[in-house]
């Protein structure tokens, strides 16, 4: 029975086996993009294909282009390079001659597989990736394009405002091709949804001709959906956003009466894509007590909360959520203190790091806050903190005295029964 039974399983064994074997085999399988770098690298890291390849990939990727990547139109382009020209106008005359004169570039471009990657923009994409071809392809573009209007004091002056709110979560939503050309045509909208935006700006959208055209530009459209893209574009201009900034509010506060409890907000502003924060709090523990603390309503969703550090006078919080915030403003959180002296201190903020929504370190600025001494009221003459017969006795001993005087509690210039009552309403306190 035993050597039946065995008999029975050994063919499924053997189809079994040879699954396995296939599905090792499919997945070892080089993908198109890895097929052509083997077969291309060397052409394709030469000096000269190199500087024309990222304007090229960015051209043959839209979407507008992707259909003309026929076989037979590639095949007619290489015939006529000049064709090119006319499919795809802002194509570099750079990589029309090399379609003109370098044999190797025509030989590549005529294989059968490359016709069929340069019409998978994804495909295209993994080829850019193994090829290490810079990441930032239509900054540079439109920078080139533009850079004489971005030269301009009035645009200059306006862009590390504008960059800071065109990279919000909750503005990015919003650029799409679509919505821009409605912007481009009644500039008036753009205020309406993006209400911070300025209206210096949206004057330059009505009336400016060379601000209408970088608007209209489709090339625009793309680079204003791709954070990273803004961020090479103000590097190359030499813009620099406005920081984040992590503040202590309020910035300045009168101590509450010993033993009394009050709290303080840890504020972010400026912010954008921000999924995370780690930061500690100095503060004097001679005049203050650490309490206690709640997460802030900036952060949102699924929260990971670290365990928070406490020492004598440092306590250290971190948090992180799993998507990053669309709000560009908000509390990270709240701080409750006990008095423990009526004195002067500072609440100062240190070791501040924000976490983008992929892991990367966000530039930061901080303000820190300050808790001051209450004014000395006129009734404790004597400067001790303590309204009692100390007092009393010093307002009793100038009794009818006038002018300025420490025992005239009331600022009337004498000293009466005034002053007498106003001490002994406040005794014992």
């Amino acid at each position: 029975m035993s050597h039946i039974f065995t008999k029975r399983l050994f063919p499924l064994f053997v189809i079994g086996a040879c699954l396995v074997c296939a599905t090792q085999a499919f997945a070892q399988e080089p993908s198109l993009a890895e097929q052509i770098f083997q077969e291309y690298q060397e052409l394709l890291q030469r000096e000269d294909v190199q500087e024309v390849l990222p304007a090229v990939l960015i051209e043959l990727k839209k979407p507008k282009n992707q259909p003309l990547l026929t076989p037979a139109t590639i095949d007619a382009v290489l015939d006529d390079p000049e064709i090119l020209k006319t499919l795809i106008p802002d194509i570099s005359d750079e990589f029309i001659t090399l379609l003109k004169e370098d044999t190797d570039i025509q030989m590549m471009l005529r294989d059968p597989n490359v016709q069929t990657l340069l019409q998978d923009s994804e495909a295209v994409d993994e080829l850019a990736s193994l090829l290490e071809v810079e990441p930032f392809i239509l900054a540079p573009l439109i920078f080139d394009r533009y850079q004489m209007l971005f030269q301009r004091e009035d645009i200059r002056e306006l862009l590390p405002d504008v960059l800071i709110i065109l990279k919000a979560p909750e503005t990015q939503k919003l650029l799409q091709p679509a919505t821009i050309k409605l912007v481009a045509e009644d500039p008036d909208l753009l205020k309406t949804l993006v209400p911070e935006i300025e209206d210096r700006f949206i004057i330059l959208l009505k009336e400016d001709a060379a601000v209408k055209v970088l608007i209209n530009d489709p090339d625009l459209h793309t680079l204003l959906q791709n954070p990273a893209e803004i961020d090479e574009l103000a590097r190359l201009l030499s813009v620099e956003p406005p920081l984040i900034v992590v503040s202590v509010v309020p910035a300045s506060m009168e101590s509450p009466g010993m033993g009394e409890q009050f709290s303080i907000t840890v504020d972010i502003a400026n912010a954008q894509n921000v999924a995370g924060y780690e930061l500690s709090l100095h503060f004097d523990s001679e005049a203050l007590q650490y309490i206690s603390w709640e997460q802030g309503t900036y952060l949102s969703g699924e929260i990971f909360v670290i365990p928070t550090t406490i020492k004598e006078n440092q306590v250290t919080f971190a948090s992180t959520a799993r998507t990053a915030a669309d709000a560009t403003q908000g509390t990270l959180l709240t701080i409750t203190f006990k008095v423990v002296a009526v004195k002067a201190s500072t609440l100062s903020l240190s070791n501040v790091i924000l976490s983008s929504g992929i892991g990367t370190k966000l530039l930061v600025t901080t303000e820190d806050g300050e808790i001051v001494e209450p004014p000395t009221p006129p009734w404790d003459v004597n400067k001790d903190g303590v309204i009692n017969i100390l007092d009393l006795t010093l307002v009793a001993a100038n009794f009818g005295e006038t002018g300025p005087t420490p025992a005239d509690v009331n600022g009337d210039n004498i000293v009466n029964i005034l002053d007498l009552t106003l001490v002994a309403i406040h005794f014992g306190e």
